[in-house]
């Protein structure tokens, strides 16, 4: 694993797997998520330049001006007066990416997609929240501090906030894991996610301010307060569970939080398997989004997840869009099938509040999980799971509205 304060390479994880192609997800602004299916989208955001947002740009505006302009752009937004704490650091997060891409216009468009930003902000304040209350409030529980797992990440949205919000005191790195990254200190190809933001070189000249750049830092590496790291995995392979124990949970020094928003189908099932198996993953946040793809029920297969198994044609959907043109069954019809996957997601998880000492049999991990519905999605979307699980110790603070109302 890469190290603090290693700033002239290109620093990532390898895991030998097979360059996947990644396909992009284009949202409506503050509209519902939308189900699909495995094969006709992934966990990865495209990185094709043709993308960028040229129609909007924001050069002309002081930093104080851009913030103006965000806060109002999120003044009505789902989950704004709920985690308005975070919104607030988040929108001062963005202004700090755009201070760091200064000079670099070709990265602040890549990353800076208006409705792309803040609607992963939306997705993940829940989550984002949920993290500075475990971090904040626990005193590191081991001598290394946290080390932060981004699932099917992209391009990183949450990661980047969450560096730029969580103390570097208390979490020494955050690794992006997604398929779509490039092997490490590989030829960049178009299919890959472009990590610039992360690796890329800061070019010399001075900022808009007129002041003078620090050239200590070479890359965009050293900027982050948090260090951002990348790692090449395909979380549906049979031997990742493996790879990942022996290249990511091994190598890793001090506790581990696992973070999985928006994951597609059977990646939920994955990333269930990993703090089931992890003994060293404290906490765990999960965002289900598609329900996993009709193949499976037509296999007959039954899912498995810990202690917990269930058939697949339960939950197996047989729509998908097509540039964002849905085809299948009424979209209504779905929102069942979604609250069933999501429940046996949770069951999954192997933590007890409680255990009979006098009971011989294996025992999962003493812990707490709560399954909770946050209204983020609007105008008939129906997304709005979020599960969350601790081992114990546990955090007061995280489970005071449980306990509370138990």
């Amino acid at each position: 694993l890469p190290i603090r304060g290693v700033s002239e390479k290109r620093i990532c994880i390898d895991i030998a797997t097979a360059d996947v192609k990644g396909h992009g997800k284009k949202m409506d602004h503050f509209s519902r998520l939308k189900l699909a299916s495995e094969d006709n989208q992934n966990c990865s955001q495209s990185d094709d330049d043709s993308d960028l947002d040229t129609s909007q740009n924001f050069f002309g505006l002081t930093d104080d001006e851009f913030g103006a302009w965000l806060t109002g752009e999120l003044a009505n937004s789902p989950g704004r007066q709920q985690y308005k704490t975070v919104f607030d650091q988040a929108i001062v997060a963005i202004i700090k990416w755009r201070q760091r891409y200064r000079g670099n216009p070709k990265i602040w468009k890549r990353i800076f997609k208006k409705e792309r930003v803040l609607k992963e902000l939306i997705e993940s304040a829940p989550i984002i929240h949920s993290v500075q209350i475990f971090v904040n409030e626990n005193e590191n529980r081991k001598d290394a501090p946290y080390t932060i797992l981004d699932l099917c990440s992209g391009k990183g949205y949450l990661s980047m906030f969450l560096s730029e919000i969580l103390p570097p005191e208390k979490v020494q790195k955050i690794i992006l894991i997604d398929k779509a990254w490039a092997m490490c200190n590989a030829e960049l190809l178009p299919h890959h996610i472009n990590w610039d933001h992360i690796y890329g070189t800061i070019p010399d000249g001075n900022n808009d301010d007129g002041k003078e750049q620090d050239t200590e830092a070479s890359t965009y590496f050293t900027t982050w307060p948090i260090p951002l790291h990348t790692s090449k995995q395909d979380l549906k392979q049979s031997c990742n569970p493996r790879q990942m124990k022996k290249y990511v949970f091994d190598r890793t020094d001090g506790p581990i939080i696992i973070l999985a928003v928006h994951l597609c189908g059977t990646l939920a099932l994955r990333a269930v398997n990993l703090f089931n198996l992890e003994p060293n993953v404290e906490f765990f946040a999960l965002k289900p989004c598609c329900l996993p793809q009709m193949v499976h029920a037509q296999r007959e297969e039954v899912f498995r997840i810990g202690k917990h198994s269930f058939p697949a044609e339960d939950v197996c959907s047989n729509g998908s869009f097509n540039k964002n043109n849905w085809t299948g069954p009424p979209r209504w019809h779905l929102e069942k099938k979604f609250q069933l996957w999501s429940d046996h997601l949770f069951q999954g998880i192997d933590v007890v509040e409680d255990s009979n000492p006098y009971c011989m049999e294996e025992k999962p991990f003493l812990g707490q999980k709560e399954k909770r519905e946050v209204p983020i999605q609007i105008d008939g979307g129906f997304q709005n799971t979020y599960l969350l699980a601790e081992r114990s110790p546990l955090t007061t603070n995280l489970w005071r509205k449980k306990n509370e109302q138990s």
